[in-house]
């Protein structure tokens, strides 16, 4: 837990730097987390507020550096990357102590897993992709939400996020929203999925996210 609290606070630390700066900045250049456990909390907390505080100010529509593969440099582009490394690294924290708590981590926030799903399949699947040859990821995968009328689709041959609707879906998964992100990112067991199609694409996805 204070490793995650120390890699959350670090990453916040982070945008804020590169919002308020408008640069790229290396994480190597800010000062590490605390090393004494009992001074986490505050510090995670006050590295939050200022990253809340850099982004609320911005205008949405600022240039600002990202790594968006699509070439979105905006402010914008952060407040949903803050949203959605907040919410799966809280539901990290209550997986961590499920046991000690005796119940599961909440389930992600629909609209921010929606934000989130929409990020991995344009942002990052095309990159993972073209690293990784992971057996059995090929044909067209289709997710399918099951508490909102949305949907995803993604050519793993061609390199992600396929615009509008495919005709085919070789591998078709449904799921909550919360449930699909938490999949797309190697936290959902397979049993919250309803999966049609190939299954093997289940079994190169975990390849895939080592």
């Amino acid at each position: 837990m204070a490793g995650l609290v120390g890699h959350m606070g670090g990453i916040l630390a982070w945008m804020t730097a590169v919002v308020s700066s408008g640069g790229r900045v290396s994480r190597r250049a800010l000062a590490p987390a605390p090393e004494a456990v009992m001074d986490l909390p505050s510090w995670y907390l006050l590295q939050l507020q200022r990253t809340l505080d850099a982004l609320g100010s911005a205008d949405p529509d600022s240039e600002t550096w990202t790594f968006s593969r699509i070439g979105d440099y905006r402010a914008v582009w952060w407040q949903r990357r803050l949203a959605v490394e907040v919410a799966i690294h809280r539901w990290d924290a209550e997986d961590a102590v499920a046991a000690d708590v005796g119940a599961p981590p909440r389930p992600l926030d629909g609209d921010v897993a929606t934000a989130g799903v929409t990020e991995f399949v344009v942002e990052f699947l095309p990159g993972l992709l073209s690293a990784h040859t992971a057996d059995g990821l090929s044909g067209m995968l289709r997710l399918q939400a099951t508490d909102a009328p949305v949907e995803w689709w993604a050519d793993l041959d061609g390199g992600g996020a396929v615009p509008g609707e495919a005709s085919i879906a070789d591998t078709s998964i449904r799921a909550s929203r919360s449930d699909l992100l938490l999949w797309l990112t190697n936290r959902c067991s397979r049993d919250s999925l309803d999966v049609v199609g190939r299954m093997d694409v289940l079994d190169g996805w975990v390849e895939l996210q080592r």
